[in-house]
């Protein structure tokens, strides 16, 4: 039985690395910068516009939140 799990995940290890547009990291990628243009890919992807308003959002939560409780 150990055998044949080994195999197992040796095999899903082989498939997802030859696969390389699928993973978290990834996924990431493509949550926080716009798509890459296909006719240019030697340009560098900017980072999308809502994900950087909702980080900064974020950011300013934390610190509004870290003053008023931590300053009392």
């Amino acid at each position: 039985m150990k055998s044949h799990q080994s195999n197992s995940r040796d095999l899903f290890e082989r498939y997802f690395k030859s696969r390389p547009d699928i993973g978290f990291g990834k996924l990431v990628l493509d949550i926080a910068l716009e798509p890459r243009n296909p006719l240019k890919p030697w340009e560098p992807r900017r980072v999308k516009k809502g994900f950087a308003a909702a980080v900064l959002f974020l950011l300013i939560t934390c610190a509004w939140f870290g003053y008023f409780s931590l300053a009392r």
